[in-house]
């Protein structure tokens, strides 16, 4: 007996997906990931652009990863050109990430993740009966929304932050006013955290290859070995690791590493990096390390907000801003890699510049094609466990995997259609 299980249009992602499984026989056969965006072109679109220019057009691949797309960008012409920047001109960067993860992760967790787990179709369809933990979701949003713009200029798109440093500074009395209210909301935090790490998860793991950035501290921003096991990786190096595939049916590209499939995002960062995380965030990891189940992707970013929290309040609290301007800039023919921890995983931007400074090629990786190839085989592990349940429970139980990995493939989402054959 052979069963289809057609999943049209997943809800609850940032994009447009689908998900063909066939079980013959009471045997998963196929589970099948397909990306059904449009194809947006970004790294034609950027081809023969000045330099100046890239990190305004690729901050718009996304606009819940927008930061970490301009800052990527930027830092991919800085290391084609060998400029060199401030040390405060890294932690206004850095800020502006934390903010970046600060919004991504609460949407995510609140707003697409929950619903599953107290039994609702939408956060909206929740808000009656939950209305003090949404309106703290809110709260913690607008909190992460009013980093970027005091340190990027607006909460999506920052254009503040430009090859050599910023454009302007951030106003001292805002990022006073800012301290503040990240010391008043760490309560808020150290509750989300509680939240999310003592959801009842479905019990699966299956050890995969995990990558992610090995700062010397805990962070998102130039990162400068990848690491896996015992294995690390040269960012400079990575083409010779990591391969991008067309699959028929999809618009996005899969990548593997040496041919596998394998994980990037908050649970492999924690993962390599648990002994960096600040004191508070530690308290959280109610699991083994490594651990290699995607549903604890979920409570991993919510022990990164309370990371990101206290990260930011030691940024503000102990650094004495001045007035700078971004330091000169002197084109020069080359190639750049800017190798970034996007909220969702690793992100690269890959760039080669004529003498003149004007781009003449592009790579760019997202986290979430890195991830693909991981969520089909999760997938097909995962079903035999649950075939036992009705079908409804089956797409639930799926819609869950999917979510906790947090695909980002674009800024919208589609109420799911199921077809059974």
């Amino acid at each position: 007996m052979s069963t289809k299980i057609k999943l049209h249009h997943l809800s609850k992602i940032e994009g447009h997906a689908n998900l063909t499984i066939r079980i013959d026989n009471g045997k998963v056969k196929q589970a099948s990931l397909n990306v059904i965006e449009g194809a947006r072109f970004f790294e034609a679109i950027v081809r023969g652009r000045k330099y100046d220019e890239v990190s305004i057009l690729t901050s718009r691949i996304c606009g819940v990863c927008s930061p970490i797309h301009a800052i990527s960008s930027i830092l991919a012409v800085e290391h084609a050109f060998g400029t060199k920047v401030t040390h405060q001109t890294k932690l206004l960067r850095e800020l502006l990430i934390l903010g970046g993860i600060v919004q991504s992760h609460v949407m995510h967790l609140y707003f697409l993740v929950l619903p599953d787990y107290k039994g609702y179709s939408s956060a909206i369809s929740m808000a009656s009966d939950y209305k003090s933990v949404i309106s703290k979701a809110l709260k913690l949003k607008a909190l992460g929304n009013d980093i970027l713009i005091a340190v990027g200029g607006r909460e999506v798109h920052p254009f503040t932050c430009v090859v050599g440093g910023f454009s302007r500074m951030p106003d001292k009395k805002e990022l006073g006013i800012l301290l503040k209210r990240l010391k008043e909301a760490k309560k808020d935090v150290l509750e989300t955290a509680k939240l999310f790490t003592s959801l009842k998860y479905p019990k699966f793991e299956r050890e995969t290859q995990h990558f992610a950035l090995h700062p010397d501290k805990y962070g998102y921003l130039e990162g400068k070995i990848i690491c896996v096991g015992n294995m690390c990786i040269p960012t400079e190096d990575y083409l010779s690791h990591f391969n991008e595939r067309i699959k028929l049916g999809s618009t996005a590209k899969f990548v593997t590493a040496e041919g596998k499939e394998y994980m990037v995002g908050a649970l492999p960062r924690i993962n390599m990096n648990y002994d960096k995380l600040s004191k508070d965030a530690k308290k959280f990891v109610n699991w083994k390390i490594p651990n290699y189940s995607p549903f604890l992707n979920n409570a991993a970013q919510a022990v990164e907000l309370v990371h990101a929290f206290d990260r930011a309040i030691e940024i503000l609290s102990t650094t004495k801003w001045k007035e700078e301007k971004p330091v000169k800039i002197t084109p020069k023919a080359g190639r750049g890699i800017g190798v970034t921890e996007a909220p969702r995983g690793i992100l690269f931007h890959d760039y080669t510049f004529d003498s003149k400074g004007y781009l003449t090629k592009a790579n760019i990786i997202t986290p979430t094609a890195q991830n693909l190839k991981n969520i089909e085989l999760d997938i097909k592990a995962f079903l035999p466990g649950i075939l036992n349940k009705s079908r409804e429970e089956v797409v639930i139980d799926i819609e869950k995997l999917i979510r906790s990995y947090d695909p980002c493939i674009s800024c919208s989402a589609h109420f799911l259609k199921v077809k059974w054959l």
